[in-house]
């Protein structure tokens, strides 16, 4: 079992983390719809040149893969949260097992142990 020290400074680390993928989709997209956090990833304008929209479009797709990336990040920081909240926090999601606390050092939103992970 975490003790509140350590739980605090996890939770901290994921915040933190949690705000800086916000601010760097926040870059790429046009920003939140609704409540939920629906993100619409944009570009600018496209030009008339053929050439031009190619390399717009070749922008558009590189920012949407990494943009999926980062939504799927804040989804794990998200549910760890919820861990936190309801008690489970670092427990392994399949074993129930305790997660090594180095781990949750390493990868706070790590829901699983290594043995697991595998």
């Amino acid at each position: 079992m975490l003790d509140s020290k350590t739980q605090e400074e996890l939770k901290q680390k994921l915040l933190e983390e949690k705000k800086r993928i916000e601010e760097n989709i926040s870059k790429t997209e046009t920003g939140k719809k609704g409540t939920d956090r629906e993100y619409e990833t944009s570009f600018p304008e496209i030009e008339r040149d053929q050439e031009e929209n190619a390399d717009e479009m070749e922008m558009y797709e590189s920012n949407l893969a990494v943009d999926e990336s980062m939504k799927k990040e804040l989804e794990k920081i998200d549910a760890a949260l919820l861990r936190m909240e309801k008690g489970t926090y670092g427990k392994c999601s399949n074993c129930q097992q305790e997660i090594p606390v180095e781990r949750l050092r390493a990868y706070p939103q790590a829901d699983t142990c290594l043995g697991c992970q595998k």
